[in-house]
C-alpha cells in the first residue's frame, strides 16, 4: 500500500504552474526527519533500499476543491487533459498560465485563496492509490 503523501503548493495567478512530483517507495515504513529519510526506529533508511515509482502504463487524477467535501470543482486535472504528466519515476501537475489567470482571488466563491486536491494514480491492473493530497494556496497576480 502507497502512503499519502501530504504537500502545501502555491498556485501563481496568471503564471504557469508545473510541479514535478517524484516518488521513491521503501520496503518498510518511513519517515521524514530534518530533511533526511529515516526508518519508524529513527535510523537513517539507506537510498539502496528506495525503489523509483513506476508510472508506466498509468493514468492520473486530480480534483482542486475549495475543501475537501465541496461540491465545486476549481480546476480538474488528468493525464487525459494535460494537467497531469507522468513520465518514469515523476509526476507532473500542470495548469497553463491562462488557467490560473482565470482563477480569481478572494473570499467568496467562486473565488478562492486556499484550496485542496487529492491526486489519485490508477495503475494498469486498475488498481487506485491516492498519492498526494495538496493544500494550494493562490498567490494574487499583480502585473494585469
Amino acid at each position: 500500500m502507497t502512503a499519502t503523501a501530504h504537500l502545501g503548493l502555491t498556485i501563481k495567478q496568471g503564471a504557469t504552474f508545473r510541479e514535478p512530483l517524484t516518488r521513491t517507495t521503501y520496503p518498510y515504513p518511513v519517515r521524514v526527519e530534518c530533511g533526511q529519510v529515516v526508518k519508524e526506529c529513527g535510523t537513517p533508511a539507506p537510498d539502496t533500499d528506495a525503489t523509483p515509482e513506476d508510472y508506466t502504463g498509468c493514468a492520473a487524477r486530480a480534483q482542486i476543491r475549495p475543501s475537501i467535501d465541496s461540491a465545486a470543482i476549481i480546476a480538474e486535472l488528468t493525464t487525459e487533459n494535460g494537467g497531469i504528466i507522468l513520465a518514469g519515476d515523476t509526476l507532473t501537475l500542470y495548469l497553463s498560465h491562462t488557467q490560473t489567470a482565470a482563477f480569481v482571488y478572494g473570499q467568496t466563491p467562486p473565488a478562492w485563496q486556499r484550496a485542496i486536491g487529492q491526486v489519485e494514480v490508477t495503475r494498469p491492473n486498475g488498481d487506485v492509490e491516492r498519492q498526494y493530497e495538496i493544500k494550494f494556496t493562490l498567490s494574487r497576480e499583480g502585473t494585469l
